[in-house]
């Protein structure tokens, strides 16, 4: 063992003398579907959700995509014909189409980097067809176009764009489909050798099919039965004949399921112990010698188009599985979290001119270094000793675990544990990290680690669900592999036939962008471009932009910064490892128009500008940014505090028209309030916020003020307004709020939008304007577990902080001419609220507003005092509103359909 280790090891054996954090409870299980909504109403607004889906995206066809993942087959609407995703839209027509005379071709299956790039006559890289370019034209001010004919691109180095590559568009030829790729094609025809083909032991008093739910003679999709036999060893033998992957033997005391044999189907091993049962598994594994093709280290593997899932503990496809399946791939907790050794603290720099006077927020700070030296740069908003906000605290990070001696790899010893990373669930649920091992101790049941934990900003001193993967020994479920690096060799437990092929993951950036603000690139269009296997990112540097809660690795499969005028256009975006568009500090007229993201390793586009300290007014940031009709959908397949689509230190974005579902957490974040000026208008959300909690499918924080001059030209602290407006929110699984405005948010205008299972909210924050909303049924129960489910907000309308004494929230809110229904007849909760004296301008403005509840009774709760309706309107409050009964179905979706224009 290396001194460094030794070292390392001894700091955590002291800690854990003195330091017993407790294990977080694991995250409830949640549902799509709330547990006291009338299943009528729900397929409704599901079904309407799915016809403004192809309002919004009619190239989407029938949009099967979507009506998967709002699960309408379970609604009895029948299955949508299958049309495959037309690669182009109309968009694209028009460009491919138009051949320049400064034009290059080029065609990676027949072309080569020797010919002239004509037509006939194809270059063969894109790299070669760039060098070029730059070769013939003298000035940038002229259009020219390099076609890609159908194929894959596969690059050694990432293509990078400067000043003098301007007025560029890069477009398939002739509505073909061109594929640029970040990996390396590997020919595994011929090289399989079996490495291991057993069917192991008999474990007695394990289940292997106990999450399957299967019914007694009968199969499913996790379980398949076999029949009865009269022994444990007999299942063996069945399973041995069939090639199963693993069985469920059930002995004369299990009832109904007596002496009935099952073979595992989805080819995942989650053993439980459970008396009476027998179970075992079979361990194929085949290797192949890359020697002779020289590989390089790759993170990812992709079969047939598919990222490979590496092998790992717990079973699990972190595709499809996670916190909100079952299972979920990860252990449910630890015995211990170890905490870093507290560092030194931060140096802080606090302004306090000019000040945000009348707020929680008042002033600008940041700590550097201690606390925060994991980021890069080591600066962040939570590195001072007094972080303001939602449960502010300095920065904490972990530097191991202690495991339970019942996990199933307990007594496995591990070759090489510096080859495996820990994914863990941050302790509150806002996040999660990664770590690379650095050991194990076996007798202690300790994992180690000294890198890793700032893929988020808040911190922890504990955590929560983890799995482990890129173990060796772990390479025990279909479809996993493991490349050892030192010898070359690929190991894969096939899932069905052996691959003829499978491409490594090379790079994390497939083209680049850059330019300055004094000199920036001008006009680079990329249109109808598949971008697709590039390596995973979350253990390259991170760092923390703003006051939010966010973490990012400042990268994408295309980076663009110093850039004024850039257009990416129907391209699809195929399983990238971190983000897939990054948009860093200077950017003017960008438009991301029409592409389809999915299975992002990270967020699928941001924005991301810098400031100096406080001062936002030197431009050096993404401004005018267009996000329109984006497909965004599996996202945050490895980072939880990602999104479809992150802003920090950038304003007056417009996004418009997007559709957006499947995530671990927000699908729109807004990292701060830098600027304002924003637009969100026709997005239809749903399906987030599915592995994390306290968050809403679009988020906002605002705690570090900024010098801008969006406003009104002039430096000021006072952001212009952002518009909210005409969206289709559904806030289902973990969702509380559809939108949460959440620390500190202001001078939002949130108008005409349609949210499903969640109310309005103000924390910390002050002067939005909220108005001509429908809200539904905001008091949903979606938490199939209620011991230690997240904090509810049952409410047509909640504010939270309000104070006479300092640092006040809820002046300037205003709601009014909602409509909500609901069941709960507390429609108000306005926490610290006294409805007299000074007090009085932090309750929100309300008037005119109409509810519906059952039998047309309600109240409203102002902190420990509570009023009917018609006596808060005596007090001054709500003049104007009504309540009425509950309305039918039909009613409701009416509404909806005039607010989308449906």
């Amino acid at each position: 063992m290396h001194e460094t280790t030794n070292l390392l090891l001894a700091a955590i054996l002291v800690v854990c003398k003195v330091v017993h954090v407790g294990r977080s409870e694991p995250l409830p299980r949640a549902s799509a579907t709330p547990l006291n909504i009338d299943p009528s109403l729900d397929c409704s607004l599901k079904e309407l959700a799915w016809q403004f889906a192809r309002k919004l995206l009619p190239q989407q066809g029938e949009f099967r995509s979507a009506f998967d993942a709002l699960q309408l087959q379970d609604c009895g609407v029948p299955l949508p014909e299958t049309k495959a995703r037309p690669f182009q839209n109309q968009h694209q027509q028009q460009r491919a189409v138009s051949s320049a005379p400064d034009s290059l071709y080029v065609d990676a299956v027949n072309g080569s980097d020797s010919n002239p790039g004509t037509l006939s006559q194809p270059l063969q890289s894109l790299f070669a067809a760039v060098m070029l370019l730059r070769s013939f034209r003298p000035v940038t001010t002229k259009l020219v176009t390099i076609y890609l004919l159908p194929g894959t691109y596969y690059l050694t180095d990432t293509i990078t764009l400067g000043p003098e590559d301007s007025n560029l568009v890069i477009v398939s030829y002739a509505d073909e489909e061109a594929v640029i790729s970040g990996g390396k094609l590997y020919n595994l025809d011929g090289l399989w050798k079996q490495y291991v083909n057993e069917v192991g032991p008999i474990y007695p008093g394990v289940n292997a099919i106990y999450d399957s739910g299967v019914l007694p003679g009968e199969s499913n999709y996790k379980a398949q039965y076999y029949g009865k036999v009269g022994s444990p060893g007999e299942c063996q033998q069945a399973c041995e004949a069939q090639s199963c992957f693993a069985y469920t033997y059930h002995d004369n005391t299990t009832g109904a399921y007596s002496q009935m044999c099952y073979f595992k189907a989805d080819g995942l091993w989650v053993p439980t112990s459970q008396s009476g049962h027998y179970s075992g598994k079979r361990l194929t594994i085949y290797v192949a010698d890359l020697t002779n093709q020289n590989p390089t280290p790759f993170n990812s593997f992709f079969i047939n188009g598919r990222r490979a899932v590496r092998a790992r503990y717990p079973d699990g496809n972190p595709e499809t599985t996670g916190l909100h399946t079952n299972p979920t791939g990860y252990v449910s907790g630890a015995v211990r979290y170890i905490p870093r050794p507290p560092p030194p603290p931060a140096t802080e720099i606090h302004i306090e001119s000019p000040v945000r006077s009348g707020t929680h927020f008042p002033t600008f700070q940041v700590g550097i270094g201690g606390p925060v030296e994991v980021f890069d740069p080591p600066v962040s908003y939570w590195g001072t000793a007094n972080p303001a906000g939602g449960g502010g605290a300095t920065f904490q990070t972990l530097i191991g675990l202690e495991y339970s001696p019942d996990e199933w790899f307990a007594n496995t010893t591990w070759s090489n544990p510096k080859t495996g990373v820990v994914h863990m669930f941050h302790c509150g649920h806002w996040a999660n990290w990664q770590f690379q091992i650095e050991d194990r101790n076996m007798e202690q049941n300790l994992i180690s680690w000294s890198y890793g934990g700032f893929q988020e900003a808040r911190g922890c001193g504990s955590g929560a669900e983890w799995y482990i993967e890129n173990i060796f020994e772990q390479l025990d479920a279909p479809g996993e592999w493991f490349f050892d690096e030192v010898n070359n060799l690929l190991y894969l437990y096939p899932n069905g036939s052996l691959p003829s092929a499978g491409i490594g993951t090379v790079l994390d950036e497939l083209i680049r962008i850059v330019g300055t603000q004094d000199v920036p690139v001008i006009n680079v269009t990329i249109v109808n471009v598949t971008f697709a296997h590039t390596a995973t990112t979350f253990l390259e540097p991170y760092e923390v932009p703003s006051g939010g809660d966010w973490a990012i690795h400042r990268g994408g499969a295309i980076y663009a910064e110093g850039v004024d005028g850039i257009i990416i256009q129907d391209c699809m975006f195929d399983a990238p490892g971190g983000n897939g568009v990054y948009l860093s500090n200077y950017i003017r007229n960008a438009s991301i128009e029409g592409n389809e993201f999915v299975f992002t390793g990270d967020s699928a586009i941001a924005a991301i500008g810098s400031a100096q300290l406080i001062d936002g007014t030197d431009g050096n940031q993404p401004r005018g940014t267009k996000i329109y009709s984006n497909l965004i959908h599996e996202i945050g397949i490895f980072g939880k505090q990602t999104s479809a689509y992150i802003q920090a230190i950038a304003c007056e974005t417009e996004l418009v028209g997007n559709v957006i579902f499947n995530g671990p957490r927000a699908g729109i974040n807004f990292n701060d309030g830098f600027g304002g000026g924003n637009l969100v208008m026709n997005n239809l959300a749903f399906n987030l916020v599915r592995e994390t909690g306290d968050h809403g499918p679009f988020n906002s924080w605002d705690r570090q003020p900024f010098l801008t001059d969006i406003s009104d030209a002039t430096p000021s602290l006072t952001p212009a307004q952002t518009n909210i407006t005409r969206n289709f929110i559904i806030n289902n699984y973990h969702s509380t709020w559809p939108i949460d405005h959440d620390d500190g948010s202001c001078y939002y205008y949130d108008t005409y939008n349609f949210l499903v299972y969640g109310g309005y909210k103000n924390y910390l924050g002050h002067s939005k304007v909220v108005k001509y909303n429908v809200y539904v049924y905001p008091d949903a129960e979606h938490q199939v577990d209620k011991l230690g489910a997240f904090f509810s907000e049952p409410y047509c309308a909640n504010s939270d902080g309000a104070s006479e004494i300092i640092l006040p929230s809820g002046w300037g809110e205003v709601w009014v001419n909602n409509t909500c229904i609901i069941g709960n007849p507390n429609v108000y909760e306005f926490s610290g609220c006294i409805p007299v004296g000074s007090n009085s301008g932090l309750i929100p403005f309300t008037a005119n507003n109409t509810f519906y509840a059952p039998g047309a009774d309600i109240y409203i709760k102002c902190s420990s005092f509570q009023y009917t309706l018609q006596d808060w309107q005596k007090k001054g409050y709500d003049i104007g509103s009504t309540v009425n009964d509950i309305v039918p179905v039909a009613t409701i979706i009416v509404w909806g359909k005039e607010l989308l224009s449906l």
